[in-house]
């Protein structure tokens, strides 16, 4: 771990209205939680600013305003910084760990490694490991990295969509049909061409190469979990290719077998892996009904 780190922080409401949400994003994403999970988080969402206070933390590594990091880096190394990032703040609990895909893998490592410092995880379209297939694609992606560090990044890109719809969704959306603006090909190349033009935009390489090693060497499989273990809500999504609902749900289970509270929700998508954004505002219908009377803010007694 490296000694000294800095991360770019966003927080939305007052630290001292007596619950902390920690909002943790996936591999493209950024600290700005309410830009990119409007239906999560902002006012009249999920975590309405007036009633959370929210924070997002730009992971380790990542190119919008953290620590660049040229070695192997872990989920638990991200978690790590995390952690300090909040003492920082003088924040020493927070009520939910929140996050999609990687976000999510964040959250689960959140809750088994500081369990003291968290009242509830959510972890939405993410299992207590990467999956071989998982792992296989990122590998893949940075092999089009080494080629070229910009086109290559639009490739892989163009794998990752791949994996984030479904084919329901791509076949409804796009089919067969020739390339809506009247270049040659189909639609479905424009689409894939436009995804990648835009993440080059906005992301590096080397941000991309770090952030799926970290993400591959998520192993949670076989971990002791402590008694203290806060409560933990997964989330499969029903198209969900990349990280399959039943391997989501299998996470679950295995967890509660070895008696720690866990439970699973499935969400009901054909948008793929990427519901949690795409469907963001029915993410949080499925989330309020539990959310609103299992959290409870810090400090506070139950009865």
């Amino acid at each position: 771990m490296l000694p000294a780190v800095e991360q770019r922080v966003a927080i939305y409401g007052d630290p001292a209205c007596g619950r902390i949400a920690l909002v943790l994003h996936a591999l493209t994403g950024d600290h700005r939680a309410a830009t990119w999970w409007p239906g999560i988080v902002g006012e009249g969402a999920l975590l309405d600013p007036r009633e959370y206070c929210i924070v997002g933390i730009n992971m380790l590594g990542s190119c919008y305003g953290s620590t660049r990091v040229r070695e192997r880096i872990t989920i638990a190394d991200i978690v790590r910084a995390q952690r300090r990032a909040l003492d920082e703040l003088g924040i020493e609990r927070i009520d939910l760990a929140i996050g999609g895909s990687m976000g999510g893998m964040q959250a689960l490592q959140w809750a088994h490694d500081a369990p003291e410092r968290v009242g509830r995880a959510v972890i939405i379209g993410a299992p207590d490991r990467t999956g071989t297939t998982a792992i296989a694609l990122n590998a893949i992606q940075r092999d089009a990295l080494a080629l070229d560090p910009v086109a290559g990044l639009g490739l892989a890109r163009k794998i990752a969509m791949l994996s984030y719809k479904s084919d329901a969704l791509l076949s409804r959306r796009h089919g067969r049909r020739p390339d809506r603006n009247g270049r040659t090909g189909f639609d479905v190349e424009g689409f894939l061409d436009a995804q990648a033009a835009k993440l080059i935009e906005r992301i590096d390489a080397e941000t991309y190469r770090t952030l799926t090693h970290a993400m591959d060497s998520f192993d949670l499989r076989d971990a002791r979990w402590p008694g203290t273990t806060p409560p933990l809500t997964f989330v499969g999504i029903s198209s969900d290719t990349l990280f399959p609902a039943r391997e989501v749900r299998d996470s679950a289970e295995r967890i509660a077998c070895a008696g720690i509270d866990a439970r699973y929700l499935e969400f009901r998508s054909d948008h793929g892996h990427d519901a949690f954004l795409a469907e963001d505002a029915a993410l949080a219908q499925l989330l309020a009904r539990y959310m609103r009377y299992d959290i409870v803010p810090t400090g506070a007694t139950t009865h």
